[in-house]
């Protein structure tokens, strides 16, 4: 069928704009030993949902808060952008919050966590987790647990440039343009062994050792432009990738001695990102079985 040349004309337009879109946003998988990979990978460490406690043996709902403290990181470790030319805003938060649930049902123990999205030091998180574990007697004072996690949900900050940077004439990345609108992507998933100790059982106290590995899926959301101005016009967009597989341990306790208030923390180490201090209170609901 001939079209008329006008007619012609427009559809090819119209067209090109459906078509320009999908490809405006460049894709770039990264290599698991890139520094810009182990930096995603570093804030997707910080985002793990480990116990930070162990579940209410006794079945009963629990609600309340969770959260892990975020080392800052040195500007070598976050200078990885352009070659390692660039710094990344990345030091937002000192901590990683969210809200927590949890409910045995007899050996198995479901959680759920929330980092709803309220903007807290220009960061805003909409991210979920989930966890199940199963519970093995061993010995009158001794359980095994094996437990398995996932994290997932969307994290929007200014990171490629703050809005202190594009007001600064020295960085020639960001001075004269608007602060970016960066999207980080995590999907992760654990598998955790966990042996605790009820040892202290008469104090309220139990402990625990865990032991896993984690598959990290990271995705990072350019979205920064610039007019042509004291240096030439920017139009940064692009989606940055990394998949990284690395080991974790944490050493715990978990605290019920203020009747319905139960307490956990941990000291949770994963090699090559980060040593920190986790810490989840809740309150018990109803009776248990």
């Amino acid at each position: 069928m001939h079209l008329p040349g006008r007619l012609q004309a427009a559809t090819l337009a119209l067209a090109a704009g459906l078509v320009a879109p999908a490809f405006a946003q460049a894709r770039r998988q990264l290599p698991s030993g890139d520094p810009q990979a182990q930096l995603m990978g570093y804030y997707a460490t910080a985002m793990a949902f480990s116990p930070a406690g162990l579940p209410d043996p006794h079945g009963r709902w629990e609600i309340g808060g969770a959260a892990g403290i975020i080392p800052s990181l040195p500007l070598g470790d976050r200078t990885v952008g352009f070659g390692g030319t660039k710094t990344e805003n990345s030091n937002l938060c000192p901590l990683y919050p969210r809200l927590v649930a949890a409910k045995g049902f007899g050996r198995l123990a479901l959680e759920a966590g929330w980092t709803p999205p309220i903007e807290v030091c220009g960061v805003k998180a909409d991210i979920g987790a989930l966890a199940a574990s199963w519970r093995i007697a061993l010995a009158p004072r001794w359980q095994a647990l094996v437990r398995a996690s996932g994290v997932f949900g969307n994290l929007d900050a200014s990171i490629t440039c703050s809005a202190d940077a594009t007001r600064n004439s020295a960085d020639q990345t960001c001075f004269g343009g608007t602060p970016s609108r960066d999207r980080v992507s995590p999907l992760a998933g654990a598998l955790d062994g966990i042996v605790s100790w009820g040892g202290l059982a008469r104090h309220g106290l139990d402990l625990y050792l865990l032991l896993g590995v984690r598959r990290e899926q990271v995705h990072f959301d350019v979205n920064y432009t610039r007019a042509a101005g004291t240096f030439p016009a920017l139009d940064d967009r692009q989606r940055l990738g990394a998949t990284l597989t690395r080991a974790h341990a944490a050493l715990g306790a978990s605290l019920a001695r203020f009747g319905r208030v139960r307490l956990g923390g941990e000291v949770y180490y994963a090699p090559g990102a980060m040593l920190t201090l986790r810490g989840r209170a809740t309150v018990a609901l109803g009776s248990g079985r």
